[in-house]
């Protein structure tokens, strides 16, 4: 215990000026994501739109990663991480600033779309940067710690942001439901989003690294075939499927379920954010017993377990299986990921890593946008039930890979 301790303050130690300020990125920027989703929903609920609406949106902001994910890869790579990471935060501001500005459904979708493309610029940028400003023995520290970045800030995003409508409708002297003071409350996200820019724009020095020219591990060298790596996406596929079904759509939940206000529903998400936190904890230990394959298989059937939890009609019973969800689901993706990298030869992890993204986001609005469309006329349930069914298939998909058919191929 006492060496894991030494090892982790001699990595902190180690990181560089210049990680922590990729780190201060994510968190502001990961403040102003959250707090825009627990929001957004409710502004359109002000201007007069339905869950149907909602649906739509989250499919038109999803849809602009499975568009324009790939391009935006190969912008990066010829322009680089840091510019175009900048570019992608300021646009993100930018992009939000006019959706508070409009009304009309025409506007809201163009809109939207421009800032989920400005979104997937800036969480695909920070990947590179960071790779390329660390080296292989803090690198997986320094990830996790942006990782745990993103998801522990969502716990204050979630919390802060149900008070804001509140704070501005007091301000403006509106109904806490009025559109200003949604309005109001959310350019705090055009703020941050713009802010979280400036810790890479301003004084950042990358520095030289010396990299082993010998890889740790052995990992496949021939290309494996496109269908291969499809197939090592699908899992992405179905985890999209299963949370675009209902997370756009978890305060609307919350809401019209249970018939909370803002500031409690802003606490459940802060709850299922912390879950995802210390779910987060959980893979690395599991995968040290079962291997990446058993272990994120396992992981993602938990979730079929705690969406299962979530048909009761009891609020406690609910956010236990909400926060179960999530942490169950931060436990299981990373593994998912390492187990595609180790099979997946060099040359070929940056398209893979693409593709898994992308049929994310696919599954992701394809699903958002059909349940906006279910909930209309039937509810919560069939939505669940849908989820329910996605994430065991993803489950089910990740066990049935064969551990070596990536090295089979390579051989």
């Amino acid at each position: 215990m006492f060496s894991f301790a030494a090892r982790a303050r001699a990595t902190i130690a180690r990181i560089s000026p210049q990680v922590w300020r990729v780190l201060t990125h994510s968190l502001l920027f990961g403040l102003a994501g959250s707090i825009a989703d627990l929001l957004f929903n409710f502004y359109l609920v002000s201007l007069g739109y339905g869950a149907d609406t909602a649906g739509l949106m989250a499919t038109v902001y999803r849809g602009a990663g499975a568009m324009l994910g790939l391009p935006l890869g190969i912008l990066i790579d010829r322009f680089g991480a840091r510019a175009l990471l900048v570019v992608g935060a300021i646009g993100f501001g930018i992009a939000y600033a006019l959706v508070l500005m409009v009304s009309q459904l025409w506007a809201l979708i163009l809109f939207v779309f421009l800032a989920g493309a400005a979104n997937v610029l800036t969480l695909t940028a920070v990947v590179p940067l960071l790779t390329g400003i660390t080296d292989e023995e803090e690198r997986a520290a320094v990830f996790g710690m942006n990782a745990s970045a993103g998801l522990i800030i969502g716990l204050v995003g979630s919390g802060v942001g149900g008070l804001l409508p509140g704070t501005a409708a007091l301000f403006l002297g509106v109904a806490t439901n009025d559109t200003a003071a949604y309005r109001m409350a959310l350019s705090i996200v055009v703020v941050l989003s713009c802010l979280s820019a400036l810790p890479v724009l301003i004084g950042f020095r990358p520095r030289q690294l010396v990299f082993s020219p010998a890889p740790l591990v052995a990992v496949p060298q021939r290309h494996i075939p496109p269908m291969r790596l499809v197939r090592f996406a699908l899992p992405s596929l179905l985890l999209g499927i299963g949370g675009g079904l209902f997370l756009p759509f978890q305060n609307l939940f919350f809401r019209t379920v249970f018939g909370l206000n803002d500031a409690v529903v802003g606490v459940m998400l802060a709850m299922g954010a912390l879950g995802m936190g210390l779910g987060a904890l959980m893979g690395a230990p599991v995968a040290a017993r079962l291997g990446l394959r058993r272990a994120a298989s396992a992981l993602r059937f938990g979730v079929v377990f705690a969406v299962a939890l979530m048909f009761a009609p009891v609020l406690p019973v609910v956010v236990v299986g909400y926060m179960l969800r999530g942490a169950f689901v931060a436990a299981s993706y990373p593994l998912n990921d390492a187990l595609v990298m180790q099979l997946t030869p060099l040359r070929q992890r940056g398209i893979a890593t693409s593709l898994m993204s992308v049929l994310w986001s696919l599954g992701w609005s394809a699903s958002a946008w059909i349940s906006g469309q279910i909930q209309v006329h039937y509810g919560f349930t069939p939505v669940l039930a849908a989820s329910l069914v996605a994430y065991a298939l993803s489950a089910w998909t990740i066990w049935t890979i064969r551990e070596r058919e990536g090295q089979n191929v390579a051989r």
